[in-house]
């Protein structure tokens, strides 16, 4: 239960299971004597709020189909003092708005956000889930492998799913210009990163990957160098490969327990027709989030190079304290003009089959070329479910991935341990964000690769090395997104297949 005292009131958030119905219910009581004035009860069914006027228990409803937590809250804002009066309140509030503002903020928050057990997961209940990571092997296979997490997911995310099935709305979304989606990315971006963007440079994308190779093909030619740098996250590759262009390997190399650019290596690879860099931060496999001063770095040769840098920044909101997520785009002028940033709450939230992204543009010529390239009919239209879940994410469900971050965190500690313990020889590479660990496993020599190996006689599915780019065979990328249980049992399984 969440209580914050304000002036007078004490107000008091808890979620209510009554069987057939309950949700949030948000409490205003005296601070002394606890006598209960307003009671707001925004339930799955019946909503309603209570109101003590004059020893009467006053039931007013609310509007099932709509947000009527942002009902209570916004009424709370408006008019506190006179629902107050209504209910025979007769003490004094003398709060300033800001004060109370700040704890309505609280208390919203609070009622999105039920608490969580994230180490309670029943392994046949994700069994039967019909999406990637557990429907792709047989049943005795535990997987560690594709980027999704094993987390329920954020009950604003559940309700606004809910809400719009419970009305049928399915159709075509309003056009996407007034969706709120790109509003939503702006103040996210302001909020969490300081970072101040237009909404009229923002194109709504299905995926990330989709902005990269659309990316690609607005800002080059087949036969143009396309710098990444490995181990990456498959689609690189693959649109490099795919779209005809040269790849440029730029290999991330190990300094001091992390991965680090290699600076001479990407000055000597440039050549006149090297075009675009495909930059990923945080990236994905290593977890690696480079710091302040690689990124600026990396501007001064882009700028020099006069290259156009795709920055995939799905995992910011996923790093862990001591780090710090810097926007390539934010930089500067002269970077930002040249920058394209493509990001998407479903890595955060755990929602990628939604199939929603958002790519900004640092300049309208920037943002006209890659429309020309990838019209919107080519690139396909937004599911209406895919928008209304990722509103719900980067406005209302910042508390779930909260606690799911400090989940993570512990997670990749035990992975640490484990790995020490269980897998002699090889490398742990702590990441500074991600639920993705990239471990070195050369010094065990395990054949034909790392990763196929522990599928073949441990039955546990690991993302293998080859699929992050060439001479990785001993290496493999973990998914500790789960529980403490079957994060220990994929590692314990892992080495029981080692020669004793």
């Amino acid at each position: 239960m969440w209580e914050h005292e304000l002036g007078p009131l004490r107000l008091c958030v808890e979620h209510r299971d009554l069987g057939g119905d309950g949700g949030a219910t948000l409490r205003v009581l005296e601070r002394d004597g606890g006598h209960e004035r307003l009671r707001f009860d925004c339930f799955r069914s019946g909503p309603h709020y209570h109101l003590d006027a004059g020893g009467r228990d006053e039931v007013h409803r609310l509007d099932a189909q709509a947000d009527n937590i942002g009902w209570v809250i916004d009424e709370l804002r408006r008019d506190l003092t006179g629902m107050l009066e209504k209910a025979d309140f007769r003490g004094a509030l003398a709060l300033s708005a800001s004060v109370v503002d700040r704890a309505l903020d609280h208390a919203d928050a609070a009622m999105r956000n039920p608490p969580l057990d994230l180490d309670d997961l029943d392994p046949e209940v994700l069994r039967a889930r019909v999406s990637e990571k557990w429907d792709t092997y047989d049943p005795d296979v535990l997987p560690a492998w594709v980027a999704e997490m094993d987390y329920p997911l954020a009950q604003p995310i559940r309700q606004v799913l809910e809400q719009a099935l419970d009305r049928n709305d399915l159709g075509y979304p309003v056009a996407l210009r007034d969706t709120g989606l790109r509003e939503a990315f702006c103040e996210r971006m302001k909020a969490r990163f300081d970072w101040s963007l237009e909404p009229s440079r923002i194109e709504i994308l299905t995926d990330v990957v989709q902005g990269l190779y659309g990316g690609l093909a607005a800002y080059s030619e087949p036969g143009d160098g396309a710098i990444v740098q490995t181990p990456i996250y498959r689609p690189f590759l693959s649109a490099v490969d795919e779209l005809g262009r040269r790849l440029v390997e730029n290999r991330l190399v190990p300094h001091e327990g992390r991965f680090a650019i290699d600076f001479d290596a990407l000055r000597s690879a440039i050549d006149e027709r090297t075009r675009v860099l495909m930059l990923c931060n945080p990236h994905n496999p290593t977890g690696c989030v480079f710091s302040r001063r690689e990124l600026e770095t990396l501007a001064e040769i882009a700028c020099d190079a006069d290259l156009v840098v795709l920055a995939d920044e799905i995992h910011a909101d996923l790093v862990y304290p001591g780090h710090e997520h810097v926007p390539f785009g934010r930089l500067g002028d002269e970077v930002a003009k040249r920058t394209v940033t493509i990001n998407s709450a479903t890595k955060a939230f755990n929602i990628p089959g939604l199939r929603c992204a958002v790519a900004h543009f640092g300049s309208e010529e920037l943002q006209q070329r890659f429309v020309r390239a990838a019209p919107s009919h080519i690139r396909g239209g937004i599911g209406l479910l895919g928008i209304y879940a990722t509103i719900a994410a980067w406005r209302h469900s910042q508390p779930w991935l909260d606690r799911v971050v400090l989940h993570l965190a512990r997670n990749r500690a035990l992975l640490g341990e484990l790995v020490s313990e269980k897998l002699p020889g090889a490398i742990y590479y702590a990441p500074d964000a991600t639920y993705l660990a990239w471990i070195d496993l050369r010094a065990l020599a395990l054949e034909p690769t790392a990763g196929r190996y522990f599928l073949r006689h441990g039955r546990v599915a690991v993302s293998d090395g080859p699929v992050f780019g060439s001479d990785l065979e001993g290496f493999v990328r973990i998914n500790f997104a789960t529980s403490k249980t079957l994060l220990t049992q994929a590692v314990e399984r892992m080495a029981s297949t080692l020669p004793a």
